[in-house]
């Protein structure tokens, strides 16, 4: 009994120590930080630099701005008027009317819809509902809102008004470690497909040893982020709210810093400082346009050292620098030649070109890069032909008219639309102004409504490349020419690198959460429940007029069919096109 019992217990013993070598095995096999939290991979190198007085201009540029690093102004913004006056009832009773531009608080997740439209609220709205609802402004700041807001002596600031935010850095160096999004190559930035919560650091090895700062930053500080620099963000408070100010990508490749209108460096107020892209707080946003600039100056590079050059180098001059390549060329070589006053000419000079107003390389830029999303048509763009045919179907009554407050419902629920297009939409059936949709405004209107969503979204802003993602090529700190700047020197714009086909992420890895499986189940509960609610729509529709109302809707579509293949436009695809 006693060997038994000591067996046992050399067995019992074995068994630990085979399990605590097991342990210690997986354990050296699951990297530091895997499905944690962005930032517990590995040690920061510490927080950023941080000046608790102003720096000086050449200071700031030589230490921070040349090198493409970050820093923290402690203070920098506690004299901004905005800073005490922008409280929620004073924005709403004082700029309550202007409308911002929202986007969702988890990245790459559809914009969110407010009262003016997807993806576009009114202040007054959105400050009433910002704490219930997922939603959050990144917007142009309306140009009625600069003379509340000062101009630091510096550049690229970060300056937040309330709260408190934690900050984690990625210097521009080390992006190459990072899995980003696989997005058009023409976009600047870009967002990666690491779920900041829980970081696969198997399915993502490259981004194990990525170094990374971390900054704290309270209200009344500027932080500047220098072009270029991945971060994510942590917010605390009730309410977070800070402005931004883009200056120049160019300062971080200038050779000498030009000093000579630095000499007495003081804060300005923002209503009297020159921008290049205002917003007027009603109309279309300029977000994400390329600084005009850049535009001017890669014309003028067609001259190179001459003064001037014949109308055939300088029109091939411009299709190799700012016009694209693609279906828009047409339109855009239309506008260019009027605003750069080129009809009739066969020889253009260096000077004519200098002396254009700057406003017509604006136009230029509008017209070739304008974001969808900034414009209050975005909802005819992003949603097809075929998904609101779909819900016009589910929402037809028993008289085979248009339930209206059903089709509200669902093109807000469904799409995410909002309640302003839904409400465009109905107007559009509703002939005779009375509210109601019958059977005969439906069959007369459905093609016009239905061709308000005939126009594509540009490829390069379908927002579609979360479940694909590149590394992209190791770079220098900071490179001798910025990557998105613009030449006839070279021959062509210099563009990113081109980052192949990209590598799909593993089945089942998620980037974004949500359950669509379940908004599918309510969806079809829903549809179930209302063709209860409809009773023997379908006999009655059949009394009504001889024939079935599925052969009358078969002939319609059918009619609709050839009508858009004769335009040569035909509907698209119903598929999610975020």
């Amino acid at each position: 009994m006693d060997t038994l019992n000591r067996s046992l217990i050399y067995f019992g013993l074995f068994l630990a120590v085979l399990n605590v070598s097991l342990a210690k095995e997986n354990q050296q096999q699951v990297p530091r930080g895997h499905l944690q939290d962005l930032g517990l991979h590995r040690d920061p190198e510490g927080h950023i630099d941080i000046y608790h007085d102003m720096i000086t201009p050449e200071e700031f540029w030589r230490k921070y701005v040349s090198t493409r690093t970050a820093v923290l102004l402690k203070g920098a913004a506690k004299n901004f008027p905005a800073l005490s006056l922008w409280t929620d009832e004073y924005l709403k009773d004082t700029y309550g009317h202007l409308n911002v531009r929202l986007e969702s608080k988890r990245e790459g997740h559809q914009y969110p819809a407010g009262d003016v439209s997807l993806a576009r609220d009114s202040l007054k709205h959105f400050v009433s509902t910002y704490v219930q609802e997922n939603k959050y402004i990144v917007s142009q700041l309306p140009k009625p809102m600069y003379g509340d807001v000062l101009v630091p002596p510096s550049n690229i600031l970060n300056c937040l008004l309330n709260g408190t935010k934690d900050w984690i850095l990625i210097r521009p160096e080390h992006e190459y470690m990072v899995p980003l999004a696989k997005e058009p190559s023409m976009d600047g930035g870009g967002y990666s497909v690491l779920k900041v919560t829980e970081v696969d650091l198997v399915q993502f090895s490259n981004f194990r040893n990525c170094p990374y700062h971390y900054a704290n930053v309270s209200a009344g500080d500027c932080l500047y982020v220098p072009y270029g620099t991945l971060h994510h963000v942590r917010s605390y408070g009730e309410k977070n709210m800070a402005i931004s100010f883009l200056f120049s990508r160019s300062l971080s490749h200038m050779k000498k810093f030009d000093n000579s209108q630095c000499q007495n460096p003081k804060y300005e107020n923002l209503a009297s400082t020159p921008v290049a892209w205002d917003f007027d707080g009603a109309t279309t946003l300029t977000m994400g346009l390329q600084e005009p600039r850049v535009y001017r100056n890669a014309v003028l590079s067609i001259f190179g050292k001459k003064k001037s050059v014949s109308r055939k180098v300088f029109i091939r001059g411009l299709k190799e620098t700012v016009l694209p390549n693609d279906e828009r060329l047409r339109d855009a070589f239309k506008l260019a030649t009027r605003v750069l006053n080129l009809e009739k000419k066969k020889v253009i000079t260096r000077e004519e070109i200098e002396a254009i107003p700057m406003q017509a390389f604006k136009d230029i830029i509008k017209s070739i890069e304008m974001d969808p999303v900034n414009t209050l048509q975005y909802e005819y763009r992003l949603f097809s032909r075929n998904q609101i045919k779909e819900l016009l179907t589910e929402a037809r009554n028993k008289e085979g008219g248009l339930d209206v407050k059903y089709f509200t419902e669902i093109y807000k629920n469904d799409l995410g639309g909002s309640a302003r297009v839904a409400g465009e939409i109905i107007q559009g059936f509703d002939t005779n102004k009375d509210g109601i949709v019958d059977k005969a405004e439906r069959k007369k209107n459905m093609k016009s409504v239905l061709s308000q969503f005939d126009e594509e979204m540009p490829q390069e802003h379908i927002n579609d490349y979360a479940d694909v993602y590149v590394y992209r090529p190791k770079l220098e700190q900071v490179p001798d020419r910025d990557t998105m700047d613009i030449s006839f020197e070279s021959n062509s714009q210099e563009k990113l690198p081109d980052n192949g086909e990209g590598i799909r992420v593993k089945e089942g890895y998620q980037f974004m959460d949500g359950d669509e499986e379940s908004k599918e189940r309510l969806k079809e509960q829903r549809r179930k429940e209302r063709e209860q609610q409809m009773g023997s729509m379908e006999n009655e529709e059949e009394e009504d007029d001889g024939r079935p109302e599925g052969e009358e809707d078969e002939g319609d579509d059918r009619e609709e069919d050839e009508n858009e293949e004769q335009d040569g436009n035909p509907g698209r695809d119903g598929r999610d096109e975020l």
